[in-house]
């Protein structure tokens, strides 16, 4: 009896094991991991919540659907495949534990533990040769950089850094040989590559995230992306699955957010720097709209180094904090961001007026290349913006923005976000916190890095406007009968 699957789109999978009966694998895939298997991309990913299915789907990508389809469709018999998990613990206790349940070795074929090599002969003429690798720190790369590979598959990629994915996309079709594969009518070999990610729902500023999901001009060229809709997969869990889950979770709304509602993800680099956040209560369910030019525009900037950045505020009462509005770039001068800026809100706010404050080393002069001497924050003022230095230590800086987290007026949010503000956003989730230099201790200021430059911003114009709105809530007194006639401004 042929020992070969056949390739075919029904569900479950029948295979014939050395020439013995048939058994069956009961897959059925949800929808959206139906047209991931059905894609023709070189590089895909695919995004789902907990216990969607999206590690099984790749296992059968590996397993199954690829080598079939290379050897019924190209004549190639023998593949090699990298599997990858960030660290170790997790490739031995999830990854290689989701393969070895669909394919058990006993089975299928033979899995070498010291090498961590696991080869599929049951199905012949076909060998399917799968590598388990783990790589947790950038510096690893070099593992992978002699590899030849038909195709990886990385199991939560998201916590995989992406150098190592531009390495593997790099080793990729470099197995079989280029003489193995079919020739085209110019005689050229027919070379196929594969790259497979699986992930929980990513950092929305991740490279996983924009390379699939994020605007076209961003997005790679050669791959495609699947994200499933929440509940996709019900069907082949407990009833009481993910109602148990937010049960467990009750306390940690952003956790429900992304890993069980299925939406984009915050970055943590270690400990938040401002725990009071909530992303329910200080972030806006609409749009924040601007009342009009009786209303001042604050802006604050980083306005230092290579990575700009500015936010704008408005106050619609006093001790009230709106942030409309962020702006960065994570590499351009002064000069070319300030005047994007200040282009973006004329067109925005018309007529608005401003108050602007900055990193007061914006003010640090430097040689021009006339000879003269210049700053930032006198470039600023060159464009039109008459920035002004807020303060410099960080600390006060920190806890002007927490005390307004914490406040609340009339029952609202002392401090709300539009929820166009992504970075902010996300930085409040976790991408700006301080970093874990050993266990359980923690840096004294928090990771310079994507995240930091916008949150310097908004400490600068939340230094200046904390001390003004607080004390500016005390009414104003006149006469004997101590009528409230108006608040300071």
């Amino acid at each position: 009896m042929n020992a070969l699957p056949t390739i075919d789109d029904s569900y479950p999978i029948e295979y014939s094991i050395k020439g013995e009966a048939s058994i069956e694998i009961e897959y059925y895939p949800a929808p959206t991991i139906e047209r991931f298997h059905a894609s023709q991309a070189t590089i895909r990913s695919l995004v789902g919540p907990v216990g969607s299915g999206k590690s099984t789907a790749g296992v059968m990508e590996i397993c199954h659907f690829l080598p079939n389809m290379l050897f019924t469709v190209y004549g190639i018999k023998n593949t090699r495949w990298l599997v990858l998990r960030n660290t170790n613990d997790m490739l031995w206790t999830t990854t290689m534990r989701t393969f070895f349940e669909w394919f058990p070795p006993s089975v299928f074929g033979r899995f070498r533990k010291q090498e961590k090599t696991y080869v599929i002969t049951a199905y012949r003429p076909l060998t399917v040769e799968i590598l388990f690798r783990s790589c947790d720190r950038p510096e690893d790369v070099d593992k992978f950089r002699s590899l030849e590979i038909t195709g990886y598959l990385i199991d939560e990629s998201s916590e995989v850094h992406h150098s190592i994915k531009n390495i593997l996309r790099q080793r990729i079709g470099r197995y079989p040989p280029a003489k193995d594969w079919p020739k085209d009518d110019n005689g050229r070999p027919i070379v196929r590559k594969f790259g497979i990610e699986v992930t929980n729902p990513p950092d929305i500023e991740s490279p996983d995230y924009y390379e699939f999901y994020g605007p076209d001009d961003k997005r790679l060229e050669i791959g495609e992306g699947f994200w499933q809709k929440p509940g996709e997969n019900a069907e082949n869990l407990d009833p009481n699955y993910y109602e148990d889950l937010k049960k467990l979770y009750a306390n940690d709304p952003e956790w429900v957010e992304r890993y069980i509602e299925g939406k984009p993800g915050a970055m943590r680099v270690g400990k938040n720097v401002y725990t009071a956040f909530s992303h329910a209560f200080h972030v806006a369910k609409q749009t924040l709209v601007w009342p009009g030019v009786q209303f001042t525009l604050y802006r604050g900037w980083d306005n230092t180094g290579n990575c700009p950045a500015c936010v704008v505020c408005y106050m619609p009462s006093p001790g009230v904090i709106h942030v409309l509005r962020e702006f960065w770039d994570d590499r351009s001068g002064i000069i070319e961001f300030a005047e994007r800026v200040q282009k973006e809100c004329n067109a925005l706010y018309p007529n608005a007026s401003y108050v602007d404050w900055g990193d007061p080393a914006g003010e640090t002069k430097f040689s021009t290349r006339s000879g003269g001497l210049t700053s930032n924050a006198q470039l600023m003022r060159e464009v039109g913006i008459n920035v002004m230095p807020s303060v410099k230590e960080w600390e006060p800086r920190r806890e002007a923005v927490n005390s307004i987290l914490t406040a609340t007026y009339r029952g609202e949010p002392a401090l709300l976000i539009d929820p166009s503000c992504n970075r902010l956003i996300q930085g409040f989730l976790g991408g700006y916190g301080y970093k874990e230099v050993q266990n359980g201790v923690f840096s004294d200021r928090p990771l310079k890095n994507r995240y930091s430059h916008i949150h310097d911003a908004l400490q600068y114009v939340c230094a200046k406007l904390a001390g003004r709105s607080w004390s500016a809530r005390r009414p104003k007194i006149r006469n004997r009968d101590r009528r409230v006639v108006g608040y300071g401004g």
